[in-house]
């Protein structure tokens, strides 16, 4: 109830846990606004209960003893990777103050060793028409702009084109469309991209806590990832044995280990996606979070592919 000197407390605290290398958990009894000004200005958890207090430590002293078994045992690997390249596209963006765009965070990836779906911006319906014949029927297009991050939920995709009217007719309607629906957001063009079949739909992401750091993501669903919920977490870096891991740890795991008669999916290539997306991760802090879905992964030996990718830059 003091207020301003509970808020030094706590200022305090945060200092002495870094000086000390010690974790702290504090618990609050306080107003609602109180606690909503603590947790936008203070930057570790805070505790309503003693008990969510003390399981905090508990996990956190039982993840850290985990943590060094495993690196114990295990290196965390480093993949010979095109460091400068990543450098130069955040650099860029940075400069003009924007995110990543979608030909940008693919090339990100590519640049990391991820397998990615690479394309070519096309301006206009001309240009779409070229890129479609040069890389091949069918293709898919998909909208290319700063300010849309969910191209599907405004008709920002189009797939499985196959000649070049289709193509043709799929480029302007879309742009026809968002330019009516949302009139005052830039395009940049489309990305022509080869129609990628088969497999099965995962999601890769991550993005950089306040507390933990470089956190990655895995989990099922595709464009329904939000329906079902259901992903595996970890705090980058970690090793192999981490990364395989955290699929299996998914509910839906059987389903890529060949449930029912079905075909295997090549697991150890989406390990090393999510090894090579942690070390991402870890050499550019400035990175604040990456969607990449969906993931297709194929039958074991045959690898896997991102599809789609989303880069957010600390501002």
């Amino acid at each position: 109830t003091e207020g301003k000197e509970s808020r030094e407390l706590m200022h305090s605290l945060e200092k002495l846990s870094a000086q000390y290398n010690k974790p702290i958990a504090v618990c609050v009894f306080t107003d609602n606004d109180e606690m909503a000004y603590l947790k936008r200005h203070i930057h570790y958890p805070i505790f309503v209960t003693p008990e969510e207090a003390i399981r905090a430590l508990q996990l956190s002293r039982d993840y850290g003893r985990e943590l060094r078994l495993v690196h114990e045992g295990e290196p965390v690997p480093t993949y010979a990777v095109e460091r400068d390249q990543v450098e130069t596209l955040l650099s860029k963006a940075a400069e003009e103050n924007r995110d990543l765009l979608l030909h940008e965070a693919s090339a990100v990836l590519g640049h990391y060793g991820i397998p990615i779906a690479m394309g070519a911006v096309a301006r206009t319906e001309e240009d779409a028409q070229m890129h479609a014949r040069h890389i091949g029927f069918p293709v898919a297009i998909k909208i290319i702009s700063e300010n849309i991050s969910h191209k599907s939920d405004v008709g920002g995709v189009q797939l499985n084109l196959r000649n070049d009217q289709a193509v043709r007719e799929a480029f302007l309607d879309m742009i026809a469309r968002i330019r009516e629906a949302y009139p005052d957001v830039e395009i940049d063009g489309v990305l022509v991209q080869p129609m990628v079949t088969g497999g099965r739909e995962l999601i890769l992401g991550g993005r950089q806590d306040e507390q933990f750091g470089p956190v990655v993501l895995v989990g099922l669903g595709g464009i329904f990832v939000e329906i079902f919920g259901e992903v595996s977490l970890r705090v980058a870096p970690f090793t192999m044995r981490e990364a395989l891991s955290m699929i299996h740890e998914l509910r839906g795991a059987p389903i890529l280990m060949g449930a029912r008669g079905e075909l295997r999916s090549d697991i150890d290539a989406v390990a090393e996606a999510i090894l090579r997306l942690s070390q991402l991760l870890c050499d550019f802090p400035q990175i604040k979070e990456i969607d990449i879905n969906p993931l297709r992964v194929f039958p074991d030996g045959k690898g896997c592919m991102a599809l789609d990718a989303r880069m957010i830059l600390q501002k």
